[in-house]
């Protein structure tokens, strides 16, 4: 698993195998340390099992040879009873009990081949009884019995053993051979020539068997068979033989008694005897002793392997913990950081004046000095960089913010100068369609301040233009109405009579405005967008703005709304939909609810709450007598109280003049629309309106007034300025008159009438 910075984790999927580069370094460090226990679990086990087999093959050997000695002393018992009779056969039917006796206990050496058929060579024991050369061939199969002892033990000493053993008894039995025959042949006038052939026969085999011997030993054993067997008694028997041999090959008696041949090789036969029991003996102890080295080796082997692998797991643990703790340990800071720490500094960055001494950031507690250290501390690095670039970016913010700020004030400075000065040119206009261009453009730098104030709401400074008394909810509506470029297609609805807070009027006008203007401009030129107040049971005043346009889809209207009640930070989208920003940041700032939902059929409503805080009853207007006017200037201005619903509505200080009533059928009433003048119709004039004379009989008289404002020039000095003739303004029959009382009217300024 896959940790983000966010705890957003990398999912293995099931069914598909991830590249080796993505597996987790725990699982690569098991890789690692997999292959090389395996090939020492694969020799430990090899090594174990060949121990094991050397075991299995002592055990094995432990009773074959257990069989050979019993195998030896039936064929001695068997060459005791060829030389000696009837009397010899009990002892040698004991002899195979005990051999059957071994057989029985080891089954497994008994199932071989060749003890099977030298057992089975037994089984003919009472007919070779009867013929004197059964015997021999009897007896040759039970001495092949130490045969697969010495080829197959696998071990020297035991080889060599097992083949002096069986030489040995190759040679005890040849020289027994010999007595028997010259015994025989010593009670007969004389050996038969097939006699004396065979006893030379087991004569050459005997020493033969002797040679053979002496080979397979070892010095030292050499020393000890030379010691054990009398070479003077062989001597004598050999001698006595070969001058048997001469006189029986001649015809003549052997001249040497049954007895004699007897005591003669009875010695030979005895020394033999004993030292085959000696090396039996050594390899009873050579078999045992391989038995208990492979047992106790096979022990030791696995030991050293359990031992070892458990070591080398430990250590490989102990190393690997070393690694990924120090890892472990990088990845929780680095995600503490990411959604903990740096969000925090940025945060406090944002909101505070803080010195970056103070927001140096805590180290990774990873103190090693290998590679991992070094990621801790480039990632310490790497956290500082951050932090001082947030500084950075802070600071470049803020510089961004005051250009903003100073951007705005002095374009609102600016355009607050032309307002003022297209008031002037409206006041004093009389041609009905220049007074309507300059509306137009009186409208036009509406707008622009509106413009211009989303800079200062976008760098989160306070319009400073504020109002210290209450406005009704009316003319709230027509203040932002009039801050729209299409006004005309909006219709109030009639409002309850509230009144909002002056220090709120402001940032409320401009919320409506960007969202009225939001209404206009994504909704089709021949639609109404239509505004309701109602209020609720909290004193919440309720204005629903709804277009009939091409509305949102459920996702993007959940999006705008997240958006609306979030602006914490300006997004590269803000450019985009700077009015909705404006509009989220002016909502917070006044606790006021901006939600937008789908209107029924076609297009999207603007749900705007205004609190209770910010509302309260309107107080009942006061009556003030309206002077009429003698200057017909004057009628020019007072229309143009009329068109103040689509003007911006200015807050401005109290003052003690008197005030001017509003028109109330601004709200786009049929009455209104009649009664209305036609300088202040947009659209949908009739043909009676092209021909309708606006000449009265005093007209005359107001052209001729109209020129005295155009100067006689009587040439130019020489500076280049215009030279006046004097009393060329003079009018015929002027004669000065008394001035009538005037009242002043008010003056129109950006939305609304002050004196």
């Amino acid at each position: 698993m896959v940790l983000t910075a966010s705890g957003g984790r990398r999912v293995l999927a099931i069914g598909r195998i991830r590249r080796v580069a993505d597996w987790p370094l725990r699982t690569k460090l098991a890789m690692v340390l997999l292959t090389p226990t395996i090939v020492a679990v694969v020799l430990g086990a090899t090594q174990v099992r060949s121990e094991l087999a050397l075991a299995g093959q002592a055990s094995a050997l432990t009773g074959r040879v257990a069989v050979w000695d019993r195998v030896r002393d039936v064929v001695h018992a068997l060459q005791q009873e060829r030389d000696a009779g009837a009397n010899a056969q009990s002892r040698t039917d004991s002899a195979i009990a005990a051999l059957d006796a071994a057989l029985k206990a080891n089954p497994d050496v008994a199932a071989a081949d060749d003890v099977a058929q030298a057992r089975r060579g037994l089984r003919g024991l009472d007919a070779t009884r009867k013929g004197a050369d059964g015997y021999a061939e009897m007896i040759a199969p039970l001495l092949a019995v130490g045969v697969p002892v010495r080829d197959g033990a696998g071990n020297p000493t035991i080889s060599t053993a097992a083949g002096a053993l069986t030489d040995l008894g190759k040679a005890i039995e040849q020289y027994r051979v010999q007595e028997w025959l010259l015994a025989n042949a010593a009670d007969s006038r004389g050996p038969s020539p097939e006699t004396i052939g065979e006893v030379r026969v087991a004569g050459a085999l005997s020493v033969e068997a002797l040679a053979e011997l002496r080979q397979s030993l070892t010095p030292a054993q050499r020393a000890a068979f030379a010691d054990a067997v009398d070479g003077d008694a062989r001597t004598r028997f050999e001698q006595l033989r070969d001058g048997a041999l001469s006189r029986g090959a001649s015809g003549r008696p052997l001249g040497v008694s049954s007895q004699a041949w007897q005591l003669a090789a009875q010695p030979v036969v005895d020394q033999l005897t004993a030292y085959e029991g000696t090396l039996s003996g050594s390899l009873r102890s050579a078999v045992d002793g391989l038995g208990v080295s492979s047992k106790t080796n096979s022990l030791r082997d696995s030991a050293l392997v359990i031992g070892a692998l458990l070591l080398g797991l430990a250590i490989a643990l102990y190393f690997a913990a070393t690694m990924l703790r120090p890892l472990w340990t990088l990845r929780r800071r680095a995600l503490e950081i990411a959604d903990h720490d740096l969000p925090g500094v940025i945060d406090r960055i944002a909101h505070s004046a803080s010195d970056p001494d103070d927001l140096r950031p805590d180290p990774v507690e990873v103190d090693t000095a290998e590679e991992i250290g070094q990621v801790a501390r480039a990632f310490d690095e790497v956290h500082s960089s951050a932090v001082r670039l947030a500084v950075e970016q802070a600071s470049l913010r803020h510089s961004v913010n005051e250009i903003f700020v100073n951007l705005s004030l002095r374009t609102q400075s600016l355009v607050q100068s032309q307002l003022n000065m297209i008031d002037g040119m409206e006041a004093e206009e009389l041609d009905p369609d220049q007074l309507d261009r300059l509306f137009k453009l009186d409208h036009l730098a509406t707008r622009m301040r509106r413009n211009s104030e989303n800079l200062l709401v976008l760098a989160g400074a306070t319009p400073r233009r504020t109002s210290g008394q209450p406005v009704s909810v009316a003319d709230l509506l027509r203040a932002a109405v009039s801050e729209v470029e299409q006004y005309t297609r909006i219709v109030l609805k009639p409002t309850p009579d509230l009144a909002v807070v002056g220090s709120a009027v402001s940032d409320i006008v401009h919320l409506l405005a960007e969202l009225l203007d939001n209404a206009t401009s994504f909704s089709a030129p021949d639609t109404k967008v239509t505004v309701v107040c109602t209020t609720d049971d909290a004193g919440t005043l309720r204005v629903s703005v709804s277009d009939e346009g091409v509305g949102m889809t459920p996702d993007e209207l959940g999006t705008f709304n997240r958006q609306l009640a979030d602006a914490a930070s300006i997004e590269a989208a803000a450019s985009r939909r700077m009015g909705l920003f404006v509009v989220s940041r002016l909502a917070i700032r006044r606790g006021i609810s901006v939600r937008l939902r789908a209107n029924v059929g076609a297009g999207t409503v603007a749900d705007v709450g205004l609190p209770a805080a910010l509302l309260h009853p309107v107080d009942p207007p006061e009556t003030t007598a309206l002077v009429p006017a003698q200057n017909p200037k004057r009628n020019y201005a007072m229309a143009a109280v009329v068109v103040a619903a689509r003007k911006r509505f200015v807050e401005g200080p109290p003052s003690d003049e008197p005030a001017w009533p509003s028109e109330e059928p601004a709200e786009g009433t049929p009455i209104f629309e009649a009664v209305a003048s036609t300088w202040f119709r947009s659209a949908g004039m009739t043909a009676d309106d092209e021909n309708r004379d606006w000449r009265t009989d005093s007209d005359a008289l107001w052209n001729l007034g109209d020129s005295l404002d155009n100067p006689v020039i009587g040439g130019f000095t020489a500076a280049g300025l215009p030279r006046r003739v004097k009393g060329a303004l003079l009018l015929k029959g002027s004669a000065p008159v008394a001035a009538d009382p005037v009242v002043p009217a008010p003056q129109v300024t950006s939305g609304r009438a002050t004196p």
